[in-house]
């Protein structure tokens, strides 16, 4: 409703520009047709100007390339265990009132404009009437006539056609049916249907009526006799009943209609004000057409060819996911996702493989040792997401990204690879973005066997209508492509040149030039890491950005002070993390361990289904409605302990919405009586649990 506000509101000003035009210059002219026509093509172009976008692209240098590195989340169970609880709201929005309102009016005009056929309908019916060269004479006492409507004369038989004033009216209704007068008026009553707020069309209707009749008595009274048309008018006494689409005669305002037969305008004048409607038009047009758009020259990589592996996931007898009616399957999406990225690549410093042009099966060691024997810079894996959720078709949704864990060489440069990915999305795609990178538990094949930073995309879901839509246009496979090679740009020129440490934990962000040859840092800089002062032949890119607990960076007389002289061009301070003892257990006041990970997760009686029948049955999805809470998608996190005995304790929200949400998920968790307890290398532990609880509150 708010783009057509807008778009009503861009119609008025330029129905207004137009009209106004009109108003100063043009009326009460004697070139009737030339205004008749004006008066359409305005209201036309009032409407259709605002539709019509024209791009006037220019380019402007972006700035130099920074690449957030994004905290990465570990993924666990806890996506596929989550409970959604959809509620509608009955009430209406403002917004929705208002449309309410706009679409009542549009109606009530609408049934008025049927009601007059129905009229003339039957006018026709019980009339008589006489085809007189295609035209159609129709003999009638009713009220409102004489008038005429598109190929039929209504004609009052109280007036004798033999007389001359008889004649004249005759012919006067005779040229509105020869001008086609009665298409004009059904083009605005239809447009004033939709667009009845707009003042100016209401007045331009009004003018046009005015020039019909201007152009229908100067056929009808010969030689500019206004004494004979004033008796025409003057004999006619019957009482006025107007149809909005026909033309009556006895309608307008007469000293108008008499001076403008008397009318002789300056020809010159006339001329010049016609004329001028060109450069407004053309004014008008640009006004509302042309937008001016910059376009971000982003960062081009020249340098040493650099090879980028793409691989379509699954293939062959391998379908990978497919969607709910089984027609569209995850290879043949994957397939045409990286030949698109092949093919809109233009860089030839940027070389592109594919692990599969065709559709062929290839194990994922296979793809892993065939992509090592690329010696490649970067390996992108292309999939597209699934969920076998019972709502997965309308809420799974998005693009995700995945790396190898920690434990291997290219996680940290993985991350800063999906990092710069995930800008990219972020900024333009269709669907929603997980922007962190995520970690598998299991591990992913092809990510931790690359010989270099490796990411695999999700493109979305092909479980969901909406994605998967989406991902089936063209738009959007241009789109993904687009992305990628601006990212695979962004990263190759950054890793080519210098390294910004961006990291969220880090205190102050310095950006650290490095030798491309040696990446060793300058000599002119002394680094102190952990309080201990490195040589020149310490490497910055030894060291992974998430192990970085602040960086200082001290200056002239401060640094001097510190370290002497040597400190002359200034200090960078790096303080490492410290290392913990126990990386997935934290101790409670007893010093019992509370297990953040465990092989065996604590379990529900009954399992996972008997888990979420609990949830569903127990939880109101009209809590937060009934609080009045605004329509919208509310993830609710729920963290708890159970113990060694299967009880549960220290329950708590760590989302904070209100309106009930958070305290009535943590109270249908408190109301279980006994949990299997987690396990730990075949020990009974106690371990923490997370539960997320999705409330959907929909306009109804």
């Amino acid at each position: 409703m708010l783009l057509f506000a807008f778009y009503l509101l861009k119609v008025i000003i330029c129905s207004g520009v137009l009209f106004a035009y009109y108003w100063v210059l043009l009326r009460n002219k004697i070139f009737h047709q030339y205004n008749r026509f004006y008066l359409l093509a305005a209201v036309a172009l009032s409407l259709l100007a605002p539709l019509v976008q024209i791009n006037i692209w220019h380019t402007a240098e972006a700035p130099a390339p920074t690449i957030k590195l994004l905290q990465v989340v570990t993924s666990s169970n806890e996506y596929l265990d989550e409970i959604v609880l959809t509620a509608h709201k009955n009430n209406f929005t403002t917004e929705q009132l208002a449309a309410l309102l706009y679409l009542l009016t549009s109606g009530v005009f609408l049934s008025l404009f049927i009601q007059v056929f129905i009229k003339i309908r039957t006018l026709l019916k019980h009339h008589r009437q006489t085809v007189v060269n295609d035209v159609h004479f129709v003999n009638t006492t009713a009220k409102g006539t004489p008038f005429s409507f598109l190929q039929y004369i209504f004609w009052n038989d109280h007036i004798d056609i033999n007389s001359t004033t008889g004649n004249q009216v005759f012919k006067h209704e005779l040229a509105h049916v020869q001008q086609k007068h009665s298409y004009d008026k059904l083009f605005l009553n239809a447009i004033l249907i939709f667009c009845w707020c707009n003042p100016f069309f209401w007045l331009m209707r009004k003018e046009l009526n005015m020039i019909h009749e201007f152009m229908a008595d100067k056929i009808a009274v010969e030689d500019s006799d206004t004494e004979a048309f004033a008796a025409m008018i003057l004999q006619a006494t019957y009482p006025q009943y107007r149809f909005p689409l026909s033309n009556p005669f006895f309608y307008s305002p007469i000293k108008r209609r008499l001076m403008m037969l008397t009318k002789n305008n300056h020809p010159k004048a006339g001329y010049i004000g016609r004329i001028l409607v060109l450069p407004l038009a053309a004014i008008l047009f640009a006004a509302f057409t042309l937008k001016t758009k910059t376009i971000a020259k982003g960062p081009v990589y020249r340098g040493k060819t650099i090879t980028v592996v793409l691989d379509a996931g699954h293939g062959g007898k391998d379908f990978g996911a497919a969607s709910l009616d089984g027609k569209v399957t995850e290879k043949d999406m994957a397939l045409s996702i990286v030949q698109k990225i092949k093919a809109l690549n233009n860089n030839a410093d940027i070389n592109i493989v594919l692990t599969r042009n065709t559709d062929v099966y290839s194990s994922p060691k296979d793809k892993a040792d065939f992509t090592n024997a690329q010696k490649p810079d970067l390996f992108i894996s292309f999939h597209i997401d699934a969920s076998n959720s019972p709502d997965s078709s309308t809420y799974h949704s998005g693009l995700s990204t995945w790396v190898s864990k920690d434990a291997y060489s290219n996680s940290s440069k993985s991350k800063l690879f999906a990092s710069a990915i995930l800008q990219e999305f972020n900024i333009n795609y269709d669907l929603p973005v997980f922007d962190q990178p995520n970690q598998s538990e299991n591990g992913i094949w092809v990510l931790q066997s690359a010989n270099c930073p490796a990411v695999l995309i999700e493109a979305g879901f092909i479980t969901n209508q909406k994605d998967l839509k989406y991902l089936r246009t063209a738009e959007a496979k241009e789109t993904i492509a687009k992305n990628v090679l601006a990212a695979i740009e962004k990263y190759a020129v950054q890793i080519g040149s210098n390294i910004t440490i961006t990291d969220p934990v880090i205190k102050d962000t310095v950006p650290v030039a490095v030798n491309k040859k040696t990446s060793q840092l300058p000599a002119n800089t002394l680094y102190v890491l952990d309080g201990k002062i490195q040589t020149n032949a310490f490497k910055l890119n030894s060291i992974s950005p998430n192990n970085i607990e602040s960086i200082n960076v001290l200056k002239n007389k401060m640094a001097i002070d510190k370290y002497g002289n040597r400190a002359a061009n200034g200090v960078i301070e790096i303080t490492m993390k410290k290392k913990k003892i126990e990386t997935n257990a934290i101790f409670n006041t007893d010093n019992d361990k509370i297990f953040t990970k465990v092989e065996n997760e604590p379990k529900f009686p009954g399992g996972e289904p008997a888990w979420r029948r609990f949830l569903i049955e127990n939880l109101n999805p009209s809590i937060p409605v009934d609080n009045g809470a605004p329509e919208g998608t509310y993830k609710v996190i729920v963290k708890f302990i159970v113990n060694k005995d299967g009880s549960v304790s220290n329950v708590h929200a760590e989302t904070k919405f209100g309106y009930g949400m958070d305290s009535v998920a943590v109270a249908v968790i408190k109301k279980v009586s006994k949990w299997e307890p987690a396990k730990q290398n075949g020990n009974i532990v106690t371990a923490y649990k997370k539960q997320p609880i999705t409330f959907v509150i929909q306009e109804q």
